[in-house]
């Protein structure tokens, strides 16, 4: 008797407990205090976002799906769909099988583990992506009527959908967009983000550059503009590297000095190299050149080594 009234008196803490969260659910309040075997699915979060670059692939990717329900007498099966959005096509990259299983037994009003839709990140790299690569997991239902697909409320609270965006390495994503003419060059809007010269004034003045390329070239970009100091035209060069990288000349001299024999130099700042994005490398619109004035003490001036931010960004 004293056992019965035990698992009595637990499965009302059981209602209780679930029906005090769900006091909390607003236009929900109460809606599955009849039924506690009755609740709905979502996402935890809204976003994912992968970047193949040092990514293990050996681990798969998991997207945990919440089941808010308080009793899971039964195995419970969640059907999911992959929707494109952009890039590669994830019914084409994954093996998944659309269903997703919530043993019996388990709900995420009491535990801390979730079921997860698993992306094996081995067959995204087998399958060479070279672009990002953009879909959306969308909840679709459940085999129990009971167990809806998410609940009244707002889609960033309650989410049924998570955009998934998978970036591929850089030097995959750089190596073709390298090889086009037009990756880089053209007319930019230049400005310096650093700051003034110690001379006072600016460093170069915002103004319109022109980009050319050179595969050939020491640097394989590189633009001319005038060291505003003296007014004197440099060539800029820099290098797009292979893995993303902007690296600049260095010794790149400006003309002036302040000290007979010397000869004033910019040059790339090895410290504090920008590297671009492999998410948004394709569309980007900007280059960031991390440079020094004063290269080195150069110049005579008794300075040296004086940052330079050089933002190109397209027009």
């Amino acid at each position: 008797m004293k056992n019965i009234f035990k698992i009595s008196f637990l499965f009302s803490l059981l209602l209780v407990s679930f029906n005090s969260c769900d006091s909390s659910e607003g236009e929900n309040e109460g809606k599955f205090n009849e039924s506690p075997e009755s609740g709905w699915v979502q996402f935890q979060t809204s976003q994912l976002s992968i970047d193949l670059g040092g990514y293990d692939v050996s681990v798969p990717a998991g997207i945990p799906v919440e089941v808010n329900v308080p009793i899971v007498a039964n195995d419970l099966t969640i059907s999911y769909s992959f929707v494109p959005v952009s890039g590669a096509n994830p019914n084409t990259v994954f093996s998944n099988t659309g269903n997703l299983l919530s043993p019996g037994g388990t709900s995420s009003n009491f535990d801390t583990t979730f079921p997860e839709i698993q992306l094996n990140i081995a067959e995204v790299t087998a399958a060479n992506i070279t672009e990002t690569m953009v879909f959306d997991v969308v909840l679709n239902g459940t085999d129990n009527s009971g167990i809806a697909i998410g609940i009244s409320g707002t889609e960033e609270t309650r989410p049924t959908t998570i955009r998934v965006t998978i970036c591929p390495e850089i030097e995959v994503a750089i190596a073709g967009l390298l090889a086009n003419d037009d990756f880089f060059v053209g007319d930019y809007n230049l400005t310096v983000t650093s700051g003034d010269s110690l001379f006072g004034g600016d460093v170069f003045a915002d103004q319109t550059v022109t980009v050319t390329a050179d595969a050939g070239a020491a640097f394989n970009r590189s633009f001319d503009v005038a060291y505003a100091p003296g007014g004197n035209i440099v060539s800029i060069g820099f290098n797009i590297n292979s893995d993303g990288q902007i690296v600049v000349q260095n010794d790149i001299s400006t003309g002036i000095a302040c000290a007979a024999g010397e000869d004033l130099t910019i040059g790339g700042d090895s410290a504090n190299i920008f590297t671009l994005d492999a998410c948004t490398v394709a569309e980007s619109e900007s280059v960031t050149l991390n440079m020094l004035d004063f290269f080195g003490g150069s110049g005579g001036c008794g300075v040296e080594n004086i940052e330079l931010t050089v933002v190109l960004t397209k027009i």
